[in-house]
This record gives C-alpha cells, structure tokens and sequence, in this order.
C-alpha cells in the first residue's frame, strides 16, 4: 500500500504512531475550539429528550456557553459530554446522528481551506496535515490499495484516551464516519459517497441507519474500520475549487498549527509532568507543588477543561504500556512493575479495562500487523 505522498509520510505518521497519539492526549485539555461540535451534539441529545445540563455534566459549561460562539472548548469536554450522552441514551445510532450533522463549515479555516482545494487529493492531504484544528478524538490515516483509496479509522485498543468502553467507542467511530461522509459531500457534491463501509464491531440489529446515513454498502466483523473510495476521484475538483483561496487558507491554518502548538493548557502541563520520570508517577500534591498551587487549586483547573488527574495519570500508563508491549520484549510483569502496579493482575485487569484486550493479546495482534506489512 502506498502513502498519500512523500512530503506527508512524517505528518500522517506523527497522527497515527505514539508520539502523536500522546501530544494529542496532552494538548485534549487545551480550550481552543469554538463550541460548534459540543453545539451539534447538544442539539441531537435536546432534540431526543436530554436535559442539556446532564449532557454537559463535568465540562464545566453551561448550554448557553455552548451557544455563544466566543466560548473556547476543549477535546476533553467533547470527549466527556459524550460520554455522558452514551449513558444518557444508549441508543445505537447515536454517534451517526451526530456525525451526520457536522458539516464542513462546523471546522473554521480547516474547513474552509478542504473546501478550496484544486482536488480531492489535496482535500484529503490537507485533512491529515491540519487535523489538529479540527478538534478531532480520532488519529486518521488513509492510502491508496489498488484501485481504491481508503481511510482507516483506529480500533478501540488504539483510542488516546483510556477506560473508553465499547459503547462511547462505536460512538466516536460511527460520529467520525459519518462526519467524513458529510464532510465529503459538502465539499465535493451530494453524488460524493464512498463504496464501502467496514466495522470491526458486530452488526446491530437493524443495519439500515448505517446503510442511510454513510451512503454506501455496511460490512461488519472487519478486520478494520474503513471507508472506500475509488481510487479515480483522487483528481477531482471540488465544488468551489479556488487555487489562490486554497493557497492563503493553507497558510493560515499553518500559522494556527504553530500557535497552537506553544498553547499551555493546565492539561498538557500535568501530563507533562505525569511522564517526565517514567514509571516513578508523582501524586497530585507532589505535581500541584511543581506548578506552585494547592492539589484543590490544580482539581478544579483541570475540571475546568473537562479532564482529571486520575483520568490523565490513568492514559499516561495506557501510552506508556502500548509503547514497552510494542517496542521491547519485556515481560507483562517486568511492564507491570514498571508502571508502578502491585502487581500483574492488576495491570492484565487495568489493560484490559482500557484497550479491550488482554496485553498478551494486543502485543500478538502488533506483532501478526507487522508480519502482514512485511
């Protein structure tokens, strides 16, 4: 399979390999997105009958922040008014009724600078370059196989952010989906739809909503989660193509990439220090006291972006566990006693908790992918 091309290779990289996947955690906290998608899911949670207040429990917002469109949200409070949406209504089209509703225009400059582009390979190479300002959850990667062009979309195992259950999963995955799908279509024509559809998850009961709302044929049981194009459509123009336009958007999304780049929201500072000293994690007083203020002070700072210290010292060991399962040979208990656990069963118990699979399990699956890319 062949990569978008040579000058993005490091870039699709950075979004999908560890290093990305921990700047993407760290920077989860950073308040710099307009509220649009919180509004979107919002208004799909209302519209079925939420009480909005619920929906945005722990995110330290009110609906009427939402709606104002000075607010600055964060991926953090996305990511919990989500899960409190899946626990709210468990309904299994959730993610696709909110993926469905996020249009291009819902991403700023991001989304005005796909709009422009001289063709779709330029739509879908500046989509992974600029990804950061989307506010995406998701690392994304696509190629060309074939005749085809794909985007692959991460398994529950490879999701940033841990204790991530089977349901708030297939929510961000059907969400992401269906948001590529309309995305697509805004900027390219409502004829625009993919070929396929591929879950790795089970079937639900009706599969309609699927087949509706991403426009294509569904197949489940995958072994990836996957949407295909043909290949052809790569040249095509979109519709309101403007190569100058494209051009001074694409600058300016790279000058926000810079900037945003140096943010410094309290998230990323405790991530930063939960893994400046490897496996020796430090408490919240001992981190509080690095940042000169109280443990209570540092609780509700980071309440305030919609993350917790437990939550953030949880996904540094997640990370860090992926890399020694991925990267050496160690023993699950030499990895184990690395972390800080007691003992093996409690990592196995904690792994297991955040990825689905068992370590012994997810190190076999790394390591058939490498022998099947080999």
């Amino acid at each position: 399979m062949q990569l978008i091309d040579p000058d993005l290779a490091q870039p699709l990289r950075a979004s999908t390999e560890g290093r990305g996947t921990a700047m993407l955690l760290a920077r989860a906290g950073d308040r710099r997105f307009p509220p649009s998608k919180l509004s979107v899911l919002l208004g799909v949670m209302t519209e079925l009958g939420a009480d909005p207040h619920e929906v945005l429990a722990g995110t330290g917002l009110l609906p009427e922040s939402v709606s104002n469109p000075f607010t600055m949200t964060s991926c953090a409070q996305f990511l919990r008014a989500s899960r409190n949406a899946v626990r709210l209504l468990p309904m299994p089209d959730l993610g696709l009724r909110v993926g469905e509703r996020l249009g291009v225009t819902h991403y700023g400059m991001y989304g005005y600078a796909l709009l422009c582009s001289e063709s779709l390979r330029q739509v879908w190479e500046r989509a992974i370059r600029y990804h950061p300002l989307s506010g995406g959850m998701l690392p994304l990667r696509w190629e060309v196989a074939g005749d085809e062009a794909v985007w692959t979309f991460p398994e529950r195992a490879a999701f940033p952010w841990p204790d991530v259950d089977e349901a708030l999963y297939r929510f961000m995955i059907d969400l992401q989906l269906a948001a590529h799908v309309r995305i697509g279509q805004d900027v390219m024509g409502e004829s625009f739809c993919p070929k396929q559809a591929g879950y790795m998850g089970p079937a639900p009961t009706d599969t309609g909503a699927w087949s509706r709302m991403l426009h294509a044929p569904v197949l489940f049981e995958q072994s990836a989660n996957t949407l295909r194009f043909d290949a052809t459509l790569l040249t095509r123009a979109p519709q309101l193509a403007n190569p100058i336009t494209a051009s001074h958007l694409s600058v300016q999304c790279a000058r926000l990439l810079e900037e945003a780049s140096w943010g410094a929201g309290m998230t990323r500072r405790v991530y930063e220090e939960l893994t400046r000293h490897g496996g020796q994690f430090p408490s919240i007083e001992e981190v509080a006291s690095r940042l000169c203020m109280t443990s209570r002070t540092l609780r509700r700072r980071l309440e305030a972006e919609g993350a917790g210290f437990s939550e953030l010292l949880a996904a540094v060991r997640k990370r860090l566990a992926i890399d020694y399962l991925v990267g050496t040979r160690l023993s699950t208990e030499d990895i184990a006693e690395a972390l800080g656990f007691s003992d093996v069963v409690s990592f196995r118990h904690a792994f297991k908790r955040w990825t689905g699979l068992t370590p012994r399990e997810y190190r076999m699956a790394q390591d058939g992918a490498r022998l099947h890319l080999q």
